[in-house]
């Protein structure tokens, strides 16, 4: 059962039959057709800290971040228009969230205070198409069952193509996850609000990896999906749904 199978399960019976029109608009079940350049180009940034990391690993400071000098290298040669110069790692959080996540997916681990590659990472980081495969299969995961449902849709409608604004996207999230009967802690349905802060993190992972249109502004309402952003959504809703879920 793959991850978008599963979420059908638990939906009440008058919704099943617009979910699956909607599977069916978003071409789920679509063999993947990307070429392997295209992929090296989405996973770009993660391969880039990879390598960076690479046999002998990073000493991380002692609260824990990337040292000041691997920041500046990373601003150098990742194209993210972040709009200041920045040798903190807290203060180039694309970078930040980036690192946080290949460590959530078995890619990263820090072992005696230095950042290094696990036996996987080792394994994906010269391969750019098991990466992006690995990276598609294993985005939705999280401890938080919201964030992964959340994540789920997410993914389902990045793969239909049809909305262009972020604020369309957690309108319509907001809906869906009322029906699989998400509420807030108050009781009441979720709004656009509580949605963005469980879908945040995973929304600018996808941006970063090219899911969506770049624009000359470091940050905005952008929603307009790529054609390799489709695919990867695609992806990420064949993977089989876990027994155990991961981190963020």
């Amino acid at each position: 059962m793959n991850v978008i199978q599963e979420i059908e399960t638990r939906l009440p019976e008058q919704a099943v039959g617009g979910f699956r029109r909607l599977i069916g608009q978003a071409r789920v079940g679509d063999p993947i057709l990307l070429q392997q350049r295209a992929m090296a180009r989405m996973i770009a940034p993660a391969q880039w800290i990879l390598n960076r990391v690479g046999a002998d690993g990073i000493r991380l400071t002692k609260a824990g971040h990337l040292p000041p000098a691997v920041i500046v290298e990373a601003s150098a040669e990742l194209d993210w228009g972040w709009p200041i110069s920045v040798n903190r790692e807290v203060h180039l959080r694309p970078l930040q969230e980036l690192r946080g996540h290949l460590r959530a997916v078995g890619l990263l681990r820090v072992s005696k205070g230095t950042l290094v590659l696990t036996v996987k990472g080792r394994a994906l980081a010269q391969d750019p198409r098991e990466l992006w495969w690995h990276l598609a299969r294993t985005i939705h995961h999280s401890r938080t069952p919201a964030v992964s449902d959340a994540t789920r849709l997410l993914l389902l409608f990045v793969a239909t193509r049809d909305l262009a604004r972020r604020e369309d996207y957690l309108t319509t999230l907001s809906r869906s996850l009322g029906s699989l009967g998400w509420v807030q802690s108050d009781g009441q349905e979720p709004t656009t609000q509580s949605v963005w802060h469980l879908v945040d993190t995973k929304w600018n992972l996808l941006d970063r990896l090219g899911v969506f249109e770049q624009t000359e502004a470091w940050h905005g309402d952008r929603g307009t999906v790529t054609v390799g952003g489709a695919a990867f959504a695609r992806a990420a809703l064949q993977s089989d749904a876990p027994n155990d879920v991961s981190s963020d």
